[in-house]
């Protein structure tokens, strides 16, 4: 179950109002039974009397001793085996103010009844009554007239009167606990929060700095899943798109160099092989007809490999800035593929002996959603990149066939194959295979890269499968609707 953090507040709520009051109530049942012998109504009658026998004996002594209340060594004397018994302090006070205190020889005769409290005066005269625990109201009276009261404070630690203080004192020592427990339940709660909330909070605005540093390199560890351990996931998340974004961007920014070295330098090389041949033709070199045609051939053949490397710039701007267009229609495969292939077989059979071309017949007959002109491109690129790099003699060969729910074609060649270390990076752009490449033919290494997002705007797949000195299988998918969807 997952507890989340309202809910964990809600319970640690509930336990700093609960557990402290079953730790009181239990070491109030406890002190209870402990004190089941004080508490018994038989024991509370029982000390009950006997204070009320002391009270009795305390007023009947100041009653017998009253004449020489004035005689401050005398009346003490006379009550010192109570007051030393039972550690009493005892005053003695009428209207007129404090005729005797047990405590303050010097000082009784000057005390007002303003000294004392003024509802403790205002009952004394009425009844004999307990003011607190620890403090008695004796009315004195002689000859059935009330002159004054005697106030008893009593030491709560001497029997019979310290059946009262054995009794609060059970009562606030269970108080104590659970007050003793509601603190070090604020502590462990403290603790807890700090460990589970503060903590990761901590690292959160650690992190915020790191990554205001620039660094990225790092991960946070919160495994719970409540609401933290989401914001944390989702912050890691952040983390690794901005990781993600700023290693596009420096990928994007090595791309946009290596689009300026290779414009300049494929550029470059049939501009200043056309310049050459011109100005041979110009300068007279080449008198004979055969020989200015073969100039003308090769200035025209380096004019297309020029126009092709400016096309492929040109497409690779748009597949840059997401304006790549395709636009689907139903074609009927076989009728699409041999009108793309038929074209290029012919040309290729023109210069018989160098390379051989094989095309598995018949190829299937399955409606596709397609732009025919991209697909011609992708086709053609794959075409040419076999004969690119195809050894003298080679072979090339295409297949298509029925995967379903997929039409797959394939072009392979017997060449020397690509490398597993060049394999991740065959379809970046300005990627080419240097070691293989024959030095005939030129490219900017855009090609694949198009290739791959014109194939994926058909919601296809381009793959590759190669082995260094065997050749190498470039494959593509193109998906076959249903009935309904074309």
């Amino acid at each position: 179950m997952k507890i989340g953090i309202r809910l964990r507040f809600l319970l640690i709520i509930l336990a700093l109002i609960i557990l402290p009051i079953v730790v009181t109530v239990t070491s109030l049942y406890m002190t209870t039974n402990k004190m089941k012998d004080l508490l018994d109504p038989t024991s509370l009658e029982s000390f009950t009397h006997q204070i009320d026998r002391v009270n009795k004996e305390t007023a009947r002594k100041i009653v017998d001793e009253f004449s020489n209340i004035h005689q401050y060594d005398v009346f003490t004397a006379a009550l010192e085996p109570l007051i030393s018994k039972y550690q009493l302090h005892i005053r003695i006070v009428d209207p007129s103010g404090v005729l005797y205190d047990s405590e303050d020889k010097l000082g009784w005769q000057d005390q007002e009844p303003s000294h004392l409290p003024q509802d403790t005066l205002a009952v004394s005269w009425n009844q004999s009554l307990r003011l607190n625990p620890f403090q008695y109201s004796l009315p004195i009276v002689i000859e059935g007239k009330q002159v004054a009261t005697a106030l008893i404070d009593v030491n709560p630690s001497v029997p019979p009167y310290n059946v009262f203080a054995e009794i609060l004192k059970g009562i606030l020592s269970s108080f104590g606990w659970g007050f003793l427990a509601l603190i070090l339940l604020i502590v462990l709660f403290t603790w807890y929060f700090s460990r589970t909330i503060l903590r990761p909070i901590d690292d959160l605005s650690l992190a915020t700095q790191k990554i205001s540093e620039g660094n990225l390199e790092f991960s946070l560890e919160y495994h719970r899943k409540d609401e933290l351990g989401k914001f944390v996931r989702s912050f890691n998340n952040m983390r690794d798109q901005l990781k993600e974004s700023l290693e596009k961007q420096n990928a994007y920014e090595q791309s946009r160099k290596a689009l300026i070295a290779s414009i300049s330098h494929d550029l470059r090389t049939p501009i200043s092989s056309i310049k050459g041949y011109v100005e041979g033709l110009q300068d007279g070199i080449v008198e004979d007809e055969a020989s200015v045609k073969r100039y003308l051939s090769i200035i025209h053949q380096k004019t297309d490999q020029l126009n092709r490397q400016i096309q492929d710039l040109f497409q690779f701007s748009q597949f840059d800035l997401g304006q790549l267009e395709v636009k689907l229609v139903p074609e009927d495969s076989r009728e699409v593929l041999e009108s793309i292939l038929e074209p290029y077989e012919l040309e290729f059979n023109k210069d018989k002996g160098k390379l051989t071309l094989i095309i598995d017949r018949p190829l299937p007959s399955v409606q596709i959603l397609v732009d025919r002109q991209r697909i011609e491109q992708v086709l053609l690129n794959l075409l040419s990149n076999a004969q690119r790099y195809a050894s003298e003699g080679g072979r090339m060969q295409v297949k298509a066939y029925v995967k379903k729910p997929n039409l797959i074609i394939s072009v392979s060649d017997n060449g020397p194959g690509i490398s597993q270390e060049d394999i991740p990076h065959i379809f970046e752009s300005f990627y080419r295979g240097e070691k293989s490449r024959s030095p005939m033919y030129g490219g900017t290494g855009l090609g694949l890269a198009i290739s791959k997002s014109i194939v994926e705007a058909h919601q296809g797949k381009l793959w590759v499968e190669s082995n260094e000195g065997q050749g190498s299988t470039f494959s593509f998918s193109l998906k076959i609707p249903t009935t309904g969807n074309l």
